[in-house]
């Protein structure tokens, strides 16, 4: 057979119009990185000293003395937990990595785990992604000062498929992802929200936000897709009817939507947490701050209900708390 060079040309051009398909059809390849530096003063770092040695991620200010992360961020992984149960006694650092004080160094607290997801389950080794938060409280109230992100809404029933944003420090220093998608998919990962934002170890606990607003939709909790790998491209695509979201079933990031449920439970911890702060305040036994179902915490609060003339019951109120923190300030 002669050789024919414009044959070679022809295979040669097929082939590169077939790659640039399967790039442009394909925003499921999760091992593209197109992080950028970030600069955000509202996420930092939470590191933590077990026994089992020192453990990182990332968390952001929701509040102005609250934080939010991953329960495995807090807590360790499964052989830390079937050692030592989850409790207010696991306590970290959170440090503002982006803001440099005068002596060059950054803002630091203490954080404390006051509510939680039920992670574990019934059996500890049994994982359920959605379910992977936590809450912590800070000994200083760093969001007073450099501000927070926004939980009035959450994930919502059907978001958008792209215009998302993605904060972490899996490379040392705070990066963000600009243009990220996400869907549910409850076949692949339970409750939790696949998607597409480059996430890896030590951005767990991270923000994930809708495009130019301080909503944060979801906490960045596990990848399936490791940098360099093309194993997404091999795997059988998910129809779906946006071609944008070819997803696989063998290459998904997982993150954790902030439910109604969610952002309920920790608005909660919130107002039970300032108003057991105020109470230490005021002189009365409260128990240790972010033990906030302890029952010297309980009963400081049935005690303050009783004083207003107020019914008594163990949920804290807005108005509750606000009233307990006024009166904190002006004693």
């Amino acid at each position: 057979m002669a050789f024919d060079p414009s044959m070679i040309l022809r295979r040669f051009a097929a082939l590169a119009a077939l790659l640039a398909a399967m790039v442009a059809t394909s925003a499921w390849v999760f091992y593209a990185d197109d992080r950028l530096p970030s600069h955000s003063a509202r996420i930092g770092i939470l590191t933590i000293d077990l026994p089992e040695g020192r453990g990182a991620g990332t968390a952001f200010l929701v509040d102005e003395c609250g934080i939010l992360t991953n329960f495995h961020v807090v807590f360790g992984p499964w052989y830390v937990t079937a050692l030592r149960p989850p409790s207010h006694d696991f306590t970290a650092t959170f440090t503002l990595t982006e803001v440099t004080l005068p002596d060059g160094s950054h803002p630091q607290a203490r954080a404390i785990p006051v509510v939680w997801g039920d992670y574990l389950g019934a059996d500890r080794h049994l994982r359920k992604p959605e379910a992977d938060w936590a809450y912590l409280t800070l000994d200083r109230c760093l969001g007073a000062q450099y501000g927070y992100f926004d939980l009035t809404f959450g994930y919502g029933d059907a978001p958008p498929v792209k215009s998302y944003s993605a904060i972490g420090y899996s490379t040392g220093r705070q990066m963000i992802d600009p243009d990220c998608s996400a869907r549910a998919d409850p076949a692949i990962a339970g409750n939790a929200l696949l998607h597409d934002c480059a996430t890896q170890t030590g951005d767990s606990g991270g923000p994930i936000i809708r495009d130019g607003t301080l909503t944060v939709v979801a906490l960045a909790s596990g990848y399936r897709a490791r940098a360099g790998s093309r194993t997404c491209l091999a795997a059988d695509p998910i129809a779906t009817d946006d071609p944008f979201l070819a997803w696989s079933r063998g290459c998904a990031n997982i993150a954790v939507p902030l439910t109604d449920a969610i952002r309920q439970r920790v608005i909660d911890a919130q107002y039970a947490t300032e108003a057991q702060r105020a109470l230490i305040a005021l002189g009365f036994d409260a128990g240790p701050v972010g033990a906030i179902e302890s029952p010297q915490a309980l009963a400081a609060i049935h005690r303050a209900q009783r004083e207003l003339g107020w019914p008594e019951t163990d949920t804290v109120t807005c108005t509750l708390a606000k009233i307990l923190s006024l009166r904190a300030a002006l004693r």
